[in-house]
């Protein structure tokens, strides 16, 4: 009997193993998959002032005033403060379908593409700065964003997002310091002068930042989505990077239609990117499939989910025609 107990544990703990690992190499091949690219704009080289959106979060009225990095944008004849979101997480750029009603329903004249079961602006002109963007293949994200009135000219209104396609084969330096971000077909002599490059993967249009911590290297996935955080990691991670005597913040993260119970702690704890030693600032864990994350995370490509907090006095460069990126102290 105790043999064909044995025998039957060891069979389900197979089976458990072989479900795992399949599903992890379906998310790897889905994650990392090669994306569509209809996106495409014209732009200007001059600099594009972005702002830091604040968000009160929590049972507790947490208060974050960097919780999302975001663009102001105008549309020629309209008076209204729109802007949208830069997240690199996103690997498509975006404009709201409720948004989209919105500026039709106050006269814009906008046209739709539609290719298999997806749906694009067929062009939207904007100017961010003084930079004027002719775009034309922008995604329409369905059922998501907020509707707004001819007169609706106080409040900020995203509508949309700036994705991972929108600096894709383009040489991108983003100033946190000085909150600007700039785009260039070819590097500018000033670039030429800098340090040498290091190399990151993009593939998938997923920034993967080569980093080490506590002696160990890790490939971290930059998403400036993810703006109010240092690091997103496992719990046990978590836990040797921050002070015990600390006490951590809980609350739901907004992601996309739904959110996510996170944790996060202060933390002084150094992380060297493209050997520039940087401070984390925060440190963070999903309290959702805790115990599972230590057994699944070997197995994927990504050692952690990178914020912004560790660049916000740095310029961080990334060209994505190369490959290559640095990180430079202000």
């Amino acid at each position: 009997m105790k043999k064909k107990i044995g025998y039957t544990l060891l069979i389900l703990l197979l089976l458990t193993i072989s479900v795992g690992f399949y599903y992890i190499r379906k998310f790897n091949n889905a994650f990392f998959k090669e994306k569509s690219a209809y996106l495409e704009y014209t732009f200007e080289s001059k600099p594009i002032h972005f702002d830091w959106a604040a968000n009160s979060t929590g049972s507790g009225g947490h208060h974050e005033p960097q919780a999302a990095l975001i663009i102001p944008l105008k549309i020629e004849g309209l008076t209204h403060q729109f802007y949208m979101q830069f997240d690199t997480g996103a690997p498509h750029s975006f404009i709201y379908e409720n948004d989209l009603k919105s500026l039709r329903a106050i006269g814009m004249d906008i046209k739709e593409v539609t290719k298999g079961e997806e749906r694009f602006v067929e062009q939207l002109d904007f100017i961010l700065d003084d930079n004027h963007i002719k775009a034309s293949m922008i995604r329409i994200l369905g059922d998501y964003g907020h509707t707004f009135g001819k007169n609706d000219t106080i409040s900020k209104i995203g509508i949309g997002t700036i994705g991972s396609d929108f600096i894709a084969d383009r040489i991108t330096a983003i100033d946190f310091k000085n909150q600007k971000l700039e785009l260039f077909h070819q590097r500018p002599e000033w670039m030429k002068a800098l340090p040498k490059f290091k190399s990151f993967d993009f593939t998938g249009r997923r920034i993967m930042l080569p980093a080490t911590l506590n002696d160990k290297d890790y490939e971290l996935f930059y998403d400036s989505g993810c703006s109010a955080f240092g690091l997103i990691t496992i719990k046990t991670r978590f836990d040797n990077y921050s002070d015990v005597n600390i006490e951590a913040i809980a609350y739901d993260a907004k992601s996309w239609k739904s959110s996510i119970p996170i944790t996060s702690k202060p933390t002084s704890q150094p992380i060297s990117i493209g050997n520039t030693e940087l401070s984390l600032k925060r440190v963070s864990f999903v309290d959702m499939y805790s115990w599972s994350q230590p057994l699944v995370t070997p197995f994927t490509r990504i050692g952690g989910w990178l914020g912004n907090q560790p660049f916000t006095e740095s310029t961080l460069i990334i060209d994505t025609k190369t490959e290559e990126f640095i990180v430079i102290k202000n």
